[in-house]
């Protein structure tokens, strides 16, 4: 991947493709968790793909032989749909 992104912002360095991508990287992370508590938050990558939160609340589960149940903890879950080329491919398969 660092050779491409060298070539398509004319990089003289691998070394420096790869930085650039850590910075994407980083900031799509950090956007994802600053919204993490953010039930129904979307991230849209035009062409590729969409990154969004989902809240699942907790349920009630019995616990061995003796009748009790107690409440499990909510999730929260980030989900990927992938978009465009990416998409079309996947469907075709």
């Amino acid at each position: 991947m660092a050779v491409r992104v060298q070539c398509a912002l004319s990089l003289p360095t691998k070394k420096e493709a790869a930085h650039v991508i850590d910075a994407v990287i980083g900031s799509l992370e950090a956007t994802m968790l600053n919204h993490l508590s953010t039930d129904g938050f979307a991230l849209k990558l035009n062409g590729f793909g969409e990154f969004y939160v989902r809240h699942k609340p907790g349920t009630h589960r019995k616990i061995g032989f003796s009748g009790q149940t107690i409440q499990t903890k909510m999730l929260r879950k980030v989900k990927f749909i992938s978009l465009g080329m990416l998409r079309q491919r996947e469907m075709a398969g």
